[in-house]
Protein backbone atom coordinates (compact mmCIF):
# COMPACT_ATOMS: atom_id res chain seq x y z
CA UNK A 1 0.00 0.00 0.00
CA UNK A 2 2.10 3.21 -1.17
CA UNK A 3 -0.24 5.67 -0.14
CA UNK A 4 -2.75 5.99 2.88
CA UNK A 5 -5.82 8.29 2.31
CA UNK A 6 -5.56 9.24 6.04
CA UNK A 7 -2.80 11.62 5.06
CA UNK A 8 -5.72 13.21 2.98
CA UNK A 9 -8.83 13.25 5.22
CA UNK A 10 -10.33 16.07 5.99
CA UNK A 11 -10.89 15.69 9.69
CA UNK A 12 -13.35 18.78 9.90
CA UNK A 13 -15.56 16.90 7.72
CA UNK A 14 -15.51 13.93 10.07
CA UNK A 15 -15.76 15.09 13.12
CA UNK A 16 -19.05 18.04 12.31
CA UNK A 17 -20.76 14.54 11.01
CA UNK A 18 -20.11 12.58 14.09
CA UNK A 19 -20.99 15.02 16.46
CA UNK A 20 -24.42 15.80 14.41
CA UNK A 21 -25.38 12.12 13.86
CA UNK A 22 -28.62 11.41 13.58
CA UNK A 23 -31.29 8.89 12.56
CA UNK A 24 -33.12 5.68 13.73
CA UNK A 25 -31.75 2.22 13.20
CA UNK A 26 -33.27 -1.44 13.73
CA UNK A 27 -31.43 -4.43 14.22
CA UNK A 28 -32.26 -7.92 14.44
CA UNK A 29 -32.80 -11.15 15.68
CA UNK A 30 -30.12 -13.11 17.53
CA UNK A 31 -29.13 -12.64 21.09
CA UNK A 32 -25.95 -14.09 22.97
CA UNK A 33 -24.30 -15.08 26.02
CA UNK A 34 -20.68 -15.37 25.81
CA UNK A 35 -18.87 -17.02 28.17
CA UNK A 36 -15.36 -16.46 27.59
CA UNK A 37 -12.54 -18.35 28.79
CA UNK A 38 -9.07 -18.70 28.52
CA UNK A 39 -6.34 -21.92 28.06
CA UNK A 40 -3.92 -22.86 30.69
CA UNK A 41 -1.07 -24.23 29.62
CA UNK A 42 0.90 -24.85 32.63
CA UNK A 43 0.95 -24.18 36.40
CA UNK A 44 3.86 -23.42 38.06
CA UNK A 45 4.83 -24.06 42.08
CA UNK A 46 3.97 -20.62 43.16
CA UNK A 47 0.09 -21.50 42.09
CA UNK A 48 1.06 -19.16 39.02
CA UNK A 49 -0.46 -20.26 35.24
CA UNK A 50 0.90 -19.99 31.87
CA UNK A 51 -1.83 -19.31 29.20
CA UNK A 52 -2.01 -20.44 26.06
CA UNK A 53 -1.51 -17.22 23.88
CA UNK A 54 -1.68 -18.15 20.52
CA UNK A 55 -5.02 -20.16 18.54
CA UNK A 56 -2.14 -21.89 16.44
CA UNK A 57 -0.68 -22.84 19.59
CA UNK A 58 -3.44 -24.67 20.70
CA UNK A 59 -4.40 -26.56 17.03
CA UNK A 60 -1.04 -27.63 17.30
CA UNK A 61 -1.48 -29.29 21.15
CA UNK A 62 -5.22 -30.78 19.60
CA UNK A 63 -2.99 -32.22 16.68
CA UNK A 64 -0.50 -34.05 18.86
CA UNK A 65 -3.14 -35.77 20.88
CA UNK A 66 -5.17 -36.64 18.17
CA UNK A 67 -4.81 -40.35 18.97
CA UNK A 68 -5.88 -39.87 22.73
CA UNK A 69 -7.35 -37.20 25.14
CA UNK A 70 -6.19 -33.60 26.52
CA UNK A 71 -7.58 -31.68 29.46
CA UNK A 72 -6.48 -28.34 29.86
CA UNK A 73 -7.67 -25.90 32.65
CA UNK A 74 -9.99 -23.08 31.66
CA UNK A 75 -10.02 -19.66 33.30
CA UNK A 76 -12.90 -17.67 33.31
CA UNK A 77 -12.47 -14.42 31.64
CA UNK A 78 -15.88 -12.76 31.52
CA UNK A 79 -19.59 -13.56 30.81
CA UNK A 80 -21.27 -10.68 28.84
CA UNK A 81 -24.09 -10.41 26.13
CA UNK A 82 -22.21 -11.14 22.13
CA UNK A 83 -23.61 -11.78 18.99
CA UNK A 84 -24.57 -9.09 16.16
CA UNK A 85 -27.58 -7.40 17.64
CA UNK A 86 -26.15 -6.69 21.08
CA UNK A 87 -22.24 -5.88 20.12
CA UNK A 88 -23.19 -4.42 16.80
CA UNK A 89 -26.37 -2.21 18.68
CA UNK A 90 -23.73 -2.03 22.20
CA UNK A 91 -21.39 0.75 19.26
CA UNK A 92 -24.10 2.52 18.14
CA UNK A 93 -26.05 2.67 21.64
CA UNK A 94 -22.63 4.28 22.76
CA UNK A 95 -22.83 7.03 20.00
CA UNK A 96 -26.61 7.91 21.30
CA UNK A 97 -28.21 6.82 17.88
CA UNK A 98 -31.58 5.89 18.50
CA UNK A 99 -31.57 1.89 18.00
CA UNK A 100 -34.22 -0.82 18.17
CA UNK A 101 -32.42 -4.10 19.35
CA UNK A 102 -35.02 -7.13 18.62
CA UNK A 103 -33.77 -10.57 19.71
CA UNK A 104 -33.37 -13.58 22.25
CA UNK A 105 -32.35 -12.01 25.18
CA UNK A 106 -35.35 -13.90 27.31
CA UNK A 107 -38.86 -15.22 26.87
CA UNK A 108 -40.15 -14.34 30.51
CA UNK A 109 -38.09 -11.44 31.05
CA UNK A 110 -34.91 -10.14 30.01
CA UNK A 111 -32.08 -11.69 31.06
CA UNK A 112 -29.80 -9.46 33.51
CA UNK A 113 -26.64 -9.64 31.41
CA UNK A 114 -28.27 -7.26 29.09
CA UNK A 115 -29.25 -4.41 31.33
CA UNK A 116 -26.97 -2.38 30.75
CA UNK A 117 -27.09 -2.64 27.09
CA UNK A 118 -31.13 -1.45 27.69
CA UNK A 119 -29.72 1.92 28.99
CA UNK A 120 -28.50 2.22 25.61
CA UNK A 121 -30.39 0.64 23.00
CA UNK A 122 -34.44 -0.13 22.92
CA UNK A 123 -34.98 -4.21 23.65
CA UNK A 124 -37.44 -6.42 22.26
CA UNK A 125 -37.16 -10.37 23.36
CA UNK A 126 -38.74 -12.39 21.03
CA UNK A 127 -37.18 -15.61 22.21
CA UNK A 128 -34.80 -17.01 25.26
CA UNK A 129 -30.42 -16.70 24.09
CA UNK A 130 -28.08 -18.59 22.73
CA UNK A 131 -25.15 -19.56 25.15
CA UNK A 132 -21.93 -19.52 23.48
CA UNK A 133 -18.89 -21.12 24.66
CA UNK A 134 -15.77 -19.09 23.13
CA UNK A 135 -11.91 -19.32 23.88
CA UNK A 136 -10.56 -16.43 23.42
CA UNK A 137 -6.43 -16.09 22.28
CA UNK A 138 -4.58 -12.74 22.21
CA UNK A 139 -4.51 -13.45 18.18
CA UNK A 140 -7.76 -14.70 18.13
CA UNK A 141 -10.98 -16.93 19.01
CA UNK A 142 -12.88 -20.28 19.15
CA UNK A 143 -16.55 -19.91 19.11
CA UNK A 144 -18.79 -22.45 20.11
CA UNK A 145 -22.40 -21.60 20.34
CA UNK A 146 -25.80 -24.20 21.07
CA UNK A 147 -27.82 -22.72 18.42
CA UNK A 148 -30.93 -24.68 19.05
CA UNK A 149 -33.05 -21.80 19.87
CA UNK A 150 -32.22 -19.83 16.92
CA UNK A 151 -32.05 -22.21 14.04
CA UNK A 152 -35.41 -23.74 14.85
CA UNK A 153 -36.67 -19.87 14.64
CA UNK A 154 -39.17 -19.30 11.94
CA UNK A 155 -40.89 -16.11 9.99
CA UNK A 156 -44.11 -17.59 11.89
CA UNK A 157 -42.67 -17.76 15.38
CA UNK A 158 -40.97 -14.31 15.03
CA UNK A 159 -44.34 -12.73 13.65
CA UNK A 160 -46.33 -14.46 16.41
CA UNK A 161 -43.55 -13.38 19.22
CA UNK A 162 -43.35 -9.62 18.36
CA UNK A 163 -46.85 -8.79 16.83
CA UNK A 164 -47.87 -7.46 13.22
CA UNK A 165 -48.60 -3.89 14.66
CA UNK A 166 -45.38 -3.76 16.88
CA UNK A 167 -42.97 -4.74 13.94
CA UNK A 168 -45.05 -2.03 12.07
CA UNK A 169 -44.55 0.88 14.48
CA UNK A 170 -40.61 -0.21 14.56
CA UNK A 171 -40.12 -0.15 11.00
CA UNK A 172 -41.84 3.34 10.05
CA UNK A 173 -39.43 5.40 10.58
CA UNK A 174 -36.38 3.36 10.54
CA UNK A 175 -33.35 4.38 8.14
CA UNK A 176 -30.87 1.64 8.42
CA UNK A 177 -32.25 -1.99 9.10
CA UNK A 178 -30.04 -5.17 9.50
CA UNK A 179 -30.51 -8.68 10.53
CA UNK A 180 -27.86 -11.15 11.35
CA UNK A 181 -26.79 -13.20 11.19
CA UNK A 182 -27.83 -15.28 8.20
CA UNK A 183 -25.71 -18.28 8.76
CA UNK A 184 -27.59 -18.93 11.71
CA UNK A 185 -30.63 -18.64 10.13
CA UNK A 186 -32.22 -20.92 7.89
CA UNK A 187 -35.49 -19.00 7.49
CA UNK A 188 -33.44 -15.60 6.47
CA UNK A 189 -34.38 -15.76 2.93
CA UNK A 190 -38.42 -15.91 4.04
CA UNK A 191 -37.88 -12.89 6.81
CA UNK A 192 -36.44 -10.43 3.79
CA UNK A 193 -39.34 -11.31 1.55
CA UNK A 194 -42.19 -10.65 4.20
CA UNK A 195 -40.49 -7.63 5.67
CA UNK A 196 -39.80 -5.82 2.10
CA UNK A 197 -42.81 -6.83 0.45
CA UNK A 198 -45.06 -6.37 3.88
CA UNK A 199 -43.24 -4.38 6.17
CA UNK A 200 -40.91 -1.40 4.69
CA UNK A 201 -42.17 1.68 3.76
CA UNK A 202 -41.59 4.35 0.95
CA UNK A 203 -38.31 5.59 2.14
CA UNK A 204 -38.30 3.34 5.04
CA UNK A 205 -35.70 2.25 5.15
CA UNK A 206 -32.88 3.70 3.31
CA UNK A 207 -30.21 0.83 3.49
CA UNK A 208 -30.16 -2.89 4.76
CA UNK A 209 -27.13 -3.87 6.19
CA UNK A 210 -25.98 -7.35 6.65
CA UNK A 211 -23.75 -9.73 8.18
CA UNK A 212 -23.35 -13.15 6.94
CA UNK A 213 -20.86 -14.31 9.50
CA UNK A 214 -19.33 -18.09 8.93
CA UNK A 215 -20.63 -18.62 5.17
CA UNK A 216 -19.69 -21.82 5.32
CA UNK A 217 -22.11 -23.25 7.85
CA UNK A 218 -24.42 -22.82 5.04
CA UNK A 219 -24.05 -24.69 1.64
CA UNK A 220 -23.05 -22.86 -1.67
CA UNK A 221 -26.09 -23.29 -3.25
CA UNK A 222 -28.01 -21.43 -0.20
CA UNK A 223 -25.73 -18.16 -0.49
CA UNK A 224 -26.35 -18.37 -4.24
CA UNK A 225 -29.98 -18.34 -3.11
CA UNK A 226 -30.40 -15.52 -0.63
CA UNK A 227 -27.86 -13.17 -3.24
CA UNK A 228 -31.00 -13.53 -5.64
CA UNK A 229 -33.17 -12.33 -3.00
CA UNK A 230 -31.66 -9.95 -2.11
CA UNK A 231 -30.74 -8.63 -5.56
CA UNK A 232 -34.43 -8.33 -6.35
CA UNK A 233 -34.66 -6.19 -3.07
CA UNK A 234 -31.87 -3.95 -4.34
CA UNK A 235 -33.60 -2.40 -6.83
CA UNK A 236 -36.21 -1.30 -4.28
CA UNK A 237 -33.38 -0.74 -1.35
CA UNK A 238 -29.79 -0.28 -1.41
CA UNK A 239 -28.10 -3.72 0.04
CA UNK A 240 -24.72 -3.51 1.97
CA UNK A 241 -23.29 -6.72 2.90
CA UNK A 242 -19.85 -6.68 5.17
CA UNK A 243 -17.32 -9.66 5.40
CA UNK A 244 -14.03 -10.62 7.51
CA UNK A 245 -11.32 -12.24 5.41
CA UNK A 246 -12.25 -15.34 7.16
CA UNK A 247 -15.82 -14.93 5.42
CA UNK A 248 -14.28 -13.36 2.31
CA UNK A 249 -11.85 -16.49 1.97
CA UNK A 250 -15.05 -18.76 1.45
CA UNK A 251 -16.92 -16.09 -0.85
CA UNK A 252 -13.89 -15.41 -3.10
CA UNK A 253 -13.69 -19.15 -3.70
CA UNK A 254 -17.14 -19.43 -4.48
CA UNK A 255 -16.54 -17.43 -7.42
CA UNK A 256 -13.24 -19.07 -8.50
CA UNK A 257 -11.14 -15.92 -6.70
CA UNK A 258 -8.39 -16.43 -4.57
CA UNK A 259 -8.32 -14.21 -1.76
CA UNK A 260 -4.75 -12.69 -1.75
CA UNK A 261 -2.38 -11.23 0.51
CA UNK A 262 -1.96 -8.33 -1.92
CA UNK A 263 -4.92 -5.71 -0.80
CA UNK A 264 -5.35 -4.22 -4.56
CA UNK A 265 -6.00 -7.59 -5.53
CA UNK A 266 -8.19 -8.25 -3.16
CA UNK A 267 -10.23 -4.53 -4.05
CA UNK A 268 -10.09 -5.83 -7.42
CA UNK A 269 -12.22 -8.99 -6.95
CA UNK A 270 -14.52 -7.27 -4.63
CA UNK A 271 -15.56 -5.18 -7.28
CA UNK A 272 -15.50 -8.74 -9.45
CA UNK A 273 -17.71 -10.32 -7.02
CA UNK A 274 -20.12 -7.19 -6.29
CA UNK A 275 -20.96 -7.22 -9.35
CA UNK A 276 -22.04 -10.57 -9.94
CA UNK A 277 -23.94 -10.94 -6.93
CA UNK A 278 -26.01 -7.52 -7.60
CA UNK A 279 -25.92 -5.59 -4.43
CA UNK A 280 -25.19 -2.26 -4.04
CA UNK A 281 -22.17 -2.39 -1.88
CA UNK A 282 -19.91 -5.40 -0.56
CA UNK A 283 -17.31 -4.74 1.73
CA UNK A 284 -14.37 -6.53 3.18
CA UNK A 285 -12.73 -5.52 6.47
CA UNK A 286 -9.13 -6.97 7.84
CA UNK A 287 -7.41 -6.25 10.60
CA UNK A 288 -4.58 -4.29 8.36
CA UNK A 289 -7.60 -2.84 5.87
CA UNK A 290 -10.69 -2.25 4.86
CA UNK A 291 -12.01 -2.40 1.32
CA UNK A 292 -15.51 -1.82 -0.19
CA UNK A 293 -16.60 -1.98 -4.05
CA UNK A 294 -19.80 0.25 -4.57
CA UNK A 295 -22.40 0.04 -7.34
CA UNK A 296 -22.48 4.21 -7.47
CA UNK A 297 -18.95 5.01 -5.93
CA UNK A 298 -16.33 2.76 -7.73
CA UNK A 299 -14.37 0.79 -5.77
CA UNK A 300 -12.35 1.93 -2.25
CA UNK A 301 -9.40 0.97 -0.20
CA UNK A 302 -8.25 2.59 3.42
CA UNK A 303 -5.65 1.04 5.54
CA UNK A 304 -6.15 0.50 9.28
CA UNK A 305 -3.44 0.85 12.17
CA UNK A 306 -2.97 -2.20 12.97
CA UNK A 307 -3.03 -3.72 16.98
CA UNK A 308 -0.11 -6.21 17.84
CA UNK A 309 -1.28 -6.46 21.43
CA UNK A 310 -5.20 -6.31 21.29
CA UNK A 311 -7.17 -6.32 24.51
CA UNK A 312 -9.99 -8.22 23.39
CA UNK A 313 -10.89 -9.21 19.88
CA UNK A 314 -14.54 -10.62 20.63
CA UNK A 315 -16.81 -8.65 18.95
CA UNK A 316 -14.31 -6.73 16.74
CA UNK A 317 -16.06 -7.31 13.16
CA UNK A 318 -19.46 -6.40 14.91
CA UNK A 319 -17.74 -3.07 16.24
CA UNK A 320 -16.78 -2.47 12.76
CA UNK A 321 -20.46 -2.60 11.13
CA UNK A 322 -21.83 -0.38 14.14
CA UNK A 323 -19.16 2.33 12.79
CA UNK A 324 -20.12 1.64 9.12
CA UNK A 325 -23.92 2.25 9.71
CA UNK A 326 -23.33 4.97 11.17
CA UNK A 327 -21.19 6.50 8.80
CA UNK A 328 -24.22 5.65 6.28
CA UNK A 329 -26.82 7.86 8.05
CA UNK A 330 -25.89 10.99 6.15
CA UNK A 331 -23.83 11.74 2.67
CA UNK A 332 -20.04 10.77 3.31
CA UNK A 333 -17.94 9.39 0.76
CA UNK A 334 -16.94 5.68 0.67
CA UNK A 335 -13.23 6.10 1.92
CA UNK A 336 -15.09 8.56 4.92
CA UNK A 337 -17.58 5.46 5.91
CA UNK A 338 -14.08 3.06 5.76
CA UNK A 339 -12.36 5.58 8.16
CA UNK A 340 -15.02 5.89 10.96
CA UNK A 341 -15.40 2.31 10.81
CA UNK A 342 -11.98 1.74 10.89
CA UNK A 343 -11.69 3.95 14.06
CA UNK A 344 -14.36 2.62 15.59
CA UNK A 345 -12.53 -1.30 15.83
CA UNK A 346 -9.54 0.20 16.35
CA UNK A 347 -10.23 1.99 19.54
CA UNK A 348 -12.13 -1.38 21.00
CA UNK A 349 -9.48 -3.56 20.31
CA UNK A 350 -7.25 -1.13 22.44
CA UNK A 351 -9.58 -0.11 25.07
CA UNK A 352 -12.19 -2.70 24.94
CA UNK A 353 -15.15 -0.81 24.96
CA UNK A 354 -17.11 0.91 22.12
CA UNK A 355 -16.28 4.23 21.83
CA UNK A 356 -18.61 7.44 22.13
CA UNK A 357 -19.07 10.58 19.75
CA UNK A 358 -15.92 11.85 21.30
CA UNK A 359 -13.59 9.44 21.64
CA UNK A 360 -14.04 8.16 18.02
CA UNK A 361 -13.25 11.66 16.83
CA UNK A 362 -10.31 11.37 18.96
CA UNK A 363 -9.04 8.20 17.69
CA UNK A 364 -9.73 9.48 13.92
CA UNK A 365 -6.92 12.13 14.89
CA UNK A 366 -4.86 9.37 16.35
CA UNK A 367 -4.82 7.38 13.53
CA UNK A 368 -4.39 9.65 11.28
CA UNK A 369 -1.23 11.12 12.79
CA UNK A 370 0.31 7.81 13.16
CA UNK A 371 -0.50 6.70 9.37
CA UNK A 372 0.96 10.04 8.05
CA UNK A 373 3.92 10.02 10.22
CA UNK A 374 4.68 6.10 9.22
CA UNK A 375 4.83 7.54 5.32
CA UNK A 376 7.19 10.32 6.34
Amino acid sequence: MQHSKWVTMEEGILEAYIRNLSGEIVLGIDGFIDQVWQVVETRTQDNNYILIDKMQEFGNLIVNRREGGMANELIKKRRSYGGFTANTGKALGNMNLPTTLIGMYGKEEIDKIFHDLQEKCKLISVGDPVVSTILEFTDGKIMMPNLDELLNFTWKDFLSAIGHEQLQKILLNADIVSLGYWSNMPDFDTFMTELTENYFHTNRPRRLFFDFANIKKRSKEAIHGTFRVLERINHKIPVSLSLNEHEAVILFSYYDRKFSENCEEVLEDTEFIRNIIGLDELIVHTPQYAVMSSKSEGVELLEQDYCDAPVITTGAGDTFNGGYIAACLGDLKAVERLAIANAATRFYISNSHTPDRQELISEIKRIKKVLSGSLK
